[in-house]
């Protein structure tokens, strides 16, 4: 018995460490196990708290069965959009940012009301409040191409002209985007964010 000690002591493994590894190694898989279910179980919380934000009724705060851009702006800051479209994480939404987290939009064809592959001044005039269709069609074609339709919605959503989003424009523009009718407020058949993602 004292030479098992003492083999022990000078560090050669015998049977009761390995037998102690052995019992072990269960209550360690156990752990690694509730703690993944515990990650999982975080994610899914965070989903559905983002998912209940998405609800037209709590952005209602005045319950009018409206959301004014005040309302939306708040409740669309608290979800995930304007983080996932700023990828460098600087707090500002560049072009390139914009085109890449809006890219399923589609734009050009939301644009082109009569269907006939180009955008012309009355159909800019009706989806940008800014007069200024003739910076945009670059080519000087008497129309905009996808680029230049893409490069107009970001100019109007960035209403301080400073060249980027900061979140209360990506915020306001995504409301303007939403209200199809133009009146100025989000009914509930508009409020629907879910089927149109930032990509």
């Amino acid at each position: 018995m004292r030479s098992r000690v003492l083999s022990f002591r000078r560090g050669k493994l015998g049977g009761f460490p390995a037998l102690l590894l052995l019992l072990a190694s269960p209550l360690l898989n156990n752990a690694c196990q509730t703690r993944e279910a515990g990650v999982a179980a975080d994610e899914e919380e965070i989903n559905q708290s983002v998912a209940s934000k998405v609800s037209f009724a709590a952005w209602d705060i005045n319950r009018d069965d409206f959301l004014m851009k005040s309302e939306f702006a708040m409740g669309f800051q608290e979800g995930p959009w304007f983080a996932d479209a700023d990828a460098d994480k600087d707090g500002y939404v560049s072009e390139k940012e914009f085109r890449q987290a809006t890219g399923k939009l589609n734009w050009f064809q939301r644009w082109d009301a009569d269907g006939n592959g180009r955008v012309d001044a009355g159909e800019y005039a009706k989806n940008s409040n800014k007069a200024d269709f003739r910076n945009w069609d670059r080519d000087q074609s008497g129309h905009l191409d996808q680029d230049e339709v893409v490069a107009a919605v970001y100019k109007t959503w960035d209403e301080d002209g400073d060249g980027r989003l900061n979140p209360d424009e990506f915020a306001f523009g995504w409301f303007d985007y939403l209200d199809r009718d133009r009146d100025e407020r989000l009914a509930a058949q508009e409020f629907d964010l879910e089927n149109q993602p930032v990509s």
